[in-house]
């Protein structure tokens, strides 16, 4: 009760402080859009950045963003533009309705985003799927998922046993903000089978135009067509953003629960392969299994400017030549597993164990703390494009404190462990994100002390525009160098399952990275290459193991959405080789289609317009050893019993959108019975749904 006390005074401590400049507030004049920038500002001394100098369209996971009917990219305005502390500029014109960024911890600026108003890919309401193509999962929305691209990771945590279900989470250093010239409200449901039910809603409204405030939840609930999968995952967050004259502030409080069944996976594979049972007479090797996770995150970044410019034109260039920031973040997660046996019989009448040990009792009780605050502190000079020396740079220094709890309870006695760890940092960088055609970031971050002593981050992009206009393309080339030390989970853990202790070397990773985005067209391609050294996975027995040698991670993607007419086809492709399939397996090819015929309307009497798709789409991706689950661990490990994949999933797809109202209805897996083998799984012992049929819509309400 103290704590969410001073939670609660800490966030009207940090609104009375804006508030306080209120009085000084004047009209300024209206935002406005420069094509060629592909940036965005808002008024007066009102600035938010782009972290890596890509345009909006190609940092876009929609390629088709550019229809956005809130795509302020596209819309022409007054003669008034902006450069803000946070690097590049926002243009926008006033009648645009909804401007959003979110804030990028690793080099403490803000990527802009746009807000997908389009009917592409809308009837996909998976997060994880939105995301990435290919993903190892369990089944039933809000279990378990891991990403089968490497290079399209789940978003990430410092906490590894949460890393599973991040994608139905909020993380702070995930969060949107918001610029709005009216209140604005999304209302999202999606509806399956078996009481499956996700709900999102956002609510964001600007108090003057410096000032916003939002808070956002969305929920997934469902029984899951196989039993014991039941699901309730819970998530919200709350924040604020104030940015005028030398004051830019961003505070986010962030909420998650995963309250999730665990079965184990089914018995044996021929009750998926070779035979046609009700799922609910289909056993599963786990009894009254649960993962329950509590997380709990705050954020918050200052950043005051100093010392004016001499440029004339400051409505334009900018007002400051330096800036003091400083950036708070705090994470506090539990997580607790029970089980009351881990024995099943198989239809042959063995007696086996879903895993290899249990170390005191049949039943079990574990559960992990984690806590990590991080304080950094930072002196910018601030970019100016006119002005000597032309670019922006960056010195910090940050501390952190990480503190580590596991507790296993059985009925003879009980085992805890605690650890403190600390750490200290320095970093700097180089930035040049105001240039309309040319722009790179160079980031160096280098521990000096305590448990990540010695590791390091070097890494930044380059980019150049091409061309002039609508028909402009970029070419970006971006990567680094990563050293860091295992995570502390990894080197020493006790439960009633796993135990283990190790000594593992730091992780060792090099990335070169290639881009090309041409909005026109509406296509990016790009390459992606990885130098792995001491690279830690779970093996079979789903332990963590070091691979100390150096090994190789390659892919190649498209992603393109192709009209004619009336008929319309989205493409979305990658192709990754690993030179280890043994240590790091994943699938060569990977691809989703989606073959569409879109007859928008009118309505005569109301004067009404209305779009609509309808089509059919699959998933296939080539036959590997996927990933096998632990329950236990809420981690996904290596096995070679049972391949997936070389199995497509059709569906069938009508998405219509009228005014603020969209909506769609799908028919998933419309192949089921009809494809042979049967081999419909997505991860090892986990076979996802049979022929299902899910409805949805969105309504949006801004005014």
């Amino acid at each position: 009760m103290q704590k969410t006390i001073t939670y609660i005074l800490f966030i009207l401590t940090i609104l009375f402080l804006s508030l306080s400049g209120f009085a000084q507030i004047t009209q300024d004049t209206a935002i406005v859009v420069n094509e060629d920038t592909a940036n965005i500002t808002i008024n007066d001394s009102v600035n938010i950045s782009i972290a890596d100098s890509v345009s909006i369209i190609q940092d876009s996971t929609n390629i088709d963003s550019l229809k956005s009917k809130w795509n302020f990219n596209t819309v022409g305005g007054n003669d008034s533009t902006y450069y803000s502390f946070y690097g590049d500029i926002i243009n926008a014109d006033d009648t645009i309705l909804i401007e959003r960024w979110i804030y990028n911890l690793n080099v403490h600026n803000l990527d802009i985003r746009i807000y997908d108003s389009t009917l592409q890919d809308f009837h996909i309401f998976n997060p994880a799927f939105k995301k990435t193509i290919n993903n190892g999962f369990l089944g039933n929305t809000g279990l378990a998922v891991n990403s089968n691209i490497f290079a399209e990771p789940n978003p990430q945590t410092e906490f590894v046993f949460m890393q599973s279900f991040t994608p139905y989470m909020f993380l702070n250093n995930h969060v949107d903000y918001y610029n709005v010239m009216k209140p604005f409200t999304i209302f999202r449901v999606d509806m399956g089978p078996d009481e499956e039910m996700n709900l999102g809603v956002l609510h964001t409204q600007n108090i003057n135009k410096y000032f916003n405030v939002f808070i956002a939840f969305k929920n997934y609930t469902g029984e899951g067509k196989y039993i014991r999968q039941k699901v309730r995952d819970n998530a919200g967050t709350i924040g604020t953003s104030y940015t005028k004259g030398r004051l830019a502030t961003h505070f986010n409080l962030t909420f998650n629960k995963i309250d999730a069944q665990e079965n184990g996976g089914i018995i044996d594979y021929y009750m998926i392969t070779d035979t046609t049972i009700s799922t609910n007479d289909i056993n599963t090797r786990l009894t009254n299994g649960s993962t329950y996770i509590k997380d709990r995150q705050m954020f918050f970044d200052q950043k005051i400017g100093f010392f004016k410019t001499n440029v004339p034109d400051s409505a334009r260039f900018g007002n400051y030549w330096f800036s003091f920031q400083y950036t708070y973040n705090r994470h506090k997660s539990a997580k607790i597993y029970k089980d009351d046996d881990d024995t099943y019989i198989n239809y042959a009448g063995d007696t086996l164990h879903l895993y290899q040990h249990t170390y005191n009792g049949t039943s079990t009780f574990d559960s992990v703390f984690y806590k990590h605050t991080n304080h950094n502190f930072r002196i910018n000079l601030e970019e100016n494009p006119l002005s000597y020396p032309f670019v922006g740079a960056y010195f910090g220094y940050g501390m952190q404190n990480t503190d580590y709890y596991y507790f296993n309870k059985d009925s003879l006695f009980n085992n805890s462990h605690s650890n403190t760890i600390n750490s200290s940092y320095f970093e700097a960088g180089l930035y040049r994100l105001k240039g309309k055609k040319f722009k790179f970031q160079v980031n160096y971050k280098i521990f000096i002390s305590g448990y990540r002593q010695a590791d390091m981050r070097l890494n930044g992009f380059i980019s150049q525009k091409f061309r002039k206009e609508k028909k402009q393309f970029e070419v970006k080339g971006y990567g680094g160098i990563f050293v860091k030390t295992p995570d502390y989970l990894l080197t020493d853990y006790y439960s009633n399952h796993y135990r283990w202790k190790n000594s593992f070397n730091s992780q060792k990773k090099t990335s070169i990275n290639l881009k090309i985005t041409y909005p026109y067209y509406r296509t990016e391609f790009g390459s992606r290459f990885n130098i792995l050294s001491d690279f830690i996975y779970f093996d079979q027995d789903a332990l963590p193991q070091q691979y100390n040698n150096a090994f190789t991670v390659f892919d190649i993607y498209l992603n393109n959405i192709f009209e004619f007419g009336r008929f319309g086809l989205r493409t979305r492709v990658n192709y990754q080789v690993t030179s280890n399939s043994s240590i790091l397996p994943l699938p060569n090819f990977s691809g989703y289609g989606a073959f569409y015929y879109n007859p928008n309307g009118y309505f005569k009497q109301t004067g009404g317009h209305f779009r609509l798709h309808f089509g059919i789409d699959a998933y296939y991706w080539t036959e590997y050893y996927g990933q096998a689950y632990s329950p236990a661990l809420a981690t996904f490990y290596n096995q070679t019993e049972q391949t997936v994949g070389n199995y497509p999933f059709f569906g069938f797809f009508a998405d219509f959108e009228i005014k603020r109202l969209r909506f769609y209805l799908r028919y998933e897996h419309a192949n089921y019975g009809l494809t042979k083998p049967s081999n419909y799984f997505f991860t090892p012992y986990y076979p996802t749904n049979r022929g299902t049929f899910r409805y949805g819509l969105v309504w949006t309400f801004y005014d």
